[in-house]
């Protein structure tokens, strides 16, 4: 009796044994099989985090390669731009130059022309004083009468188209006064140019020295000793 229950009670504890390894063994790969799926699933992730990385890896190089690319392009156009800017510099200084060397140029012509007209001006002022000194009150009046018959052959040479009066009147300005064959032959020469008689007005100008002026309307006609002395001077 007490070896029956002996041998139940071996039975018993075995089979417990038994039942514990099966539902231990079962609990076992349960959790294996959980654990080898986290493990596959974390390996998924990895998979993907680390092709998230190299595309990220990917898309920063290409993006700092782009940058690269746009700051050479950036660099190429500023020097260019700059190199352009330099250029246009260079030009308008010397355009700059240029135009202050021309109107140097042109300064210094100016300043030439306007020495020369002073310096024939004191030298036409200077000879006629001179001249004034040196004549007599013969050669002076000689001189004037010489004056009036070049101015009379002068005048006969223009053509009418050259004169245009609103009045038939011309204002005769001479050192001394005409001989009457002068006025005479004046007065000819001038009415056959206008094509009617005309009225001379005779004036006295002692500064002329020698010579005389005729003023017809708008035009003058000067055979002073001065306009002679001035177209010598510039042709000097």
């Amino acid at each position: 009796m007490l070896i029956q229950l002996l041998i139940l009670q071996v039975i018993t504890f075995v089979g417990i044994i038994f039942l514990l390894r099966f539902l231990f063994s079962r609990h076992l790969n349960s959790a294996l099989s959980r654990l080898n799926a986290l493990h596959q699933e974390n390996l998924a992730k990895e998979e993907e985090l680390n092709e998230e990385l190299r595309r990220a890896k990917e898309e920063s190089q290409a993006q700092i390669q782009q940058g690269k690319l746009e700051a050479e392009q950036i660099m190429e156009e500023a020097i260019k731009e700059a190199s352009r800017m330099r250029l246009n510099m260079e030009e308008a200084a010397k355009k700059q130059v240029e135009k202050i060397i021309i109107d140097g140029h042109a300064d210094a012509e100016k300043f030439k022309v306007t020495l020369v007209k002073d310096t024939q001006a004191k030298s036409v002022e200077l000879a006629s004083r001179i001249i004034a000194e040196l004549l007599t009150e013969t050669d002076k009046i000689t001189l004037q009468y010489g004056f009036a018959n070049e101015i009379i052959s002068e005048i006969s040479r223009l053509s009418r188209e050259q004169f245009n009066l609103t009045s038939p009147q011309a204002v005769v300005t001479s050192s001394f006064p005409l001989l009457e064959r002068q006025s005479a032959e004046l007065k000819k020469v001038l009415a056959d140019k206008i094509g009617q008689p005309i009225e001379l007005i005779e004036k006295i100008d002692l500064s002329l020295i020698g010579g005389l002026t005729v003023e017809t309307g708008g035009m003058l006609i000067d055979g002073t000793l001065k306009n002679k002395l001035r177209k010598i001077a510039s042709r000097i």
